[in-house]
Parts: structure tokens; sequence; C-alpha cells
């Protein structure tokens, strides 16, 4: 009756469920969507906890511990004892609270470093790329300068609403000098033309998702009962 094999229709058909529990959110929140929530969550938690379990502890630790040397060993004792304490605060404080100062002291240097090398100095270095015309045809001279005014007038207004519209607002709430007042307007601007570009990704990709699984739905049936 059927020309699936049965992993494959078993597959599929598990996929069909969820993927229709899923849509039932469309009428509401009901019992389906969560209970398919719920499942999607544990795994998801059951596959972190397996891929941690894995990487870190088998592959950083326990292998190492066995098959290292004295040094290895002895790098691996400053985690290990990290860690035991961090465990410890479960019931006593004092003893973790050292390495949770050190590990906010490495996350916060982590994001600014990231903030430095990531974002803010790639998008200086972007802002003066653009009024570089040595390599740049005199056909398209205009259509750049163009393009390089409205990316650094962007870039700068938006900074100055974030560094000085916003702390005056929460000061001097209601009187913004004019020169503020016209840079936050500007500065609004490019923020929702942002804006509504991130929400049209989100949106393309929610639809790339839909149509996926409407395929993906559509060919499990013809593979069920027209192959």
């Amino acid at each position: 009756m059927f020309s699936a094999p049965i992993a494959d229709l078993i597959t599929g058909l598990f996929s069909f469920v969820f993927t229709i529990m899923i849509f039932s959110y469309v009428i509401g929140d009901n019992p389906f969507f969560r209970v398919a929530i719920h499942v999607f969550v544990g795994l998801a938690a059951g596959f972190v906890t397996l891929v941690v379990f894995e990487q870190i502890f088998i592959n950083k630790l326990i292998a190492p511990m066995l098959t290292g040397n004295w040094t290895q060993l002895a790098f691996l004792a400053i985690p290990l004892i990290m860690g035991f304490l961090l465990l410890s605060k479960v019931r006593y404080q004092k003893p973790g609270r050292w390495v949770v100062a050190f590990l906010v002291g490495v996350g916060a240097a982590a994001a600014i470093a990231g903030a430095l090398g990531g974002t803010l100095l790639p998008q200086v270095w972007a802002s003066i790329n653009l009024f570089d015309f040595s390599e740049n045809q005199s056909a398209n001279f205009v259509d750049k300068l163009v393009e390089g005014i409205i990316i650094l007038t962007g870039t700068v207004f938006t900074l100055a609403y974030f560094q000085f519209g916003v702390r005056e607002n929460a000061t001097k709430p209601g009187k913004s000098s004019v020169l503020m007042r016209a840079i936050t307007s500007i500065a609004e601007f490019f923020i929702a033309i942002t804006f509504g570009a991130l929400f049209a990704g989100v949106l393309s990709a929610a639809l790339t998702a839909l149509v996926e699984r409407t395929h993906s739905i559509i060919n499990f049936f013809n593979s069920l009962f027209f192959q």
C-alpha cells in the first residue's frame, strides 16, 4: 500500500503532526500547540545537554585527564576548582563569588572587545572607505558620493541621538533644544528604516519557513501515496 520505507513514513508522520500542531496557534493558544512547544523545548534542552557533556566534559576534561601529561593536568586543575566553587553557590555563597566576578569581568571584556572589533571600528572604516574614490570610475562618482553621504549621515545622527538625545530627554523631558530635536527627527527616520528592513527580513524568513514546511508536507504525501 505504501511505497515509502517505514522509517521515512514514521519521520514524515511525526513531522506532519507537529507541523499541524504548531500551525494550530493560528486559531489561538491551545493544548496541541503547548504540547508541541514543550516537546521542542525538551528536545533542544536534551540536545544541548548532550553536546555540552560530550564537547566539554568528555573532550575538554575527562579525556585530557586520562591521556594528558602533568602540565595539562595542572592547567585543568584551575577550571576544575573554579567549577566546583561555582557549584558550591547552591549551598554556600562566599566560595563562588570570586568565580562569578571573574566570569562577569571576562564577559564584560569580551563584550567590549566584540563591540569595538565587530561593530564600531568596522562601521568607522566602512564610512571612511565610502569616500575613497581612487579606484572608482568617474561615471559612478556621484552615486558613490551620495551613498557615502547618506550612510555617514545616518551613522553620525544615530550615534548622536543615542549619546545625547536620549540622555537629554531623560534629564529634561520636553525641553530639548532645536538642534537636538532636529537630530532626533533625522535619527528616528534612519532608525525607522532600519527596523523596517529588519522586520522585512524576519517576515521573509518566516514565510520561507512556512513555504518549506508546506512543501515538506506535500512531498510527504506524494512519496506516501503516489510513488
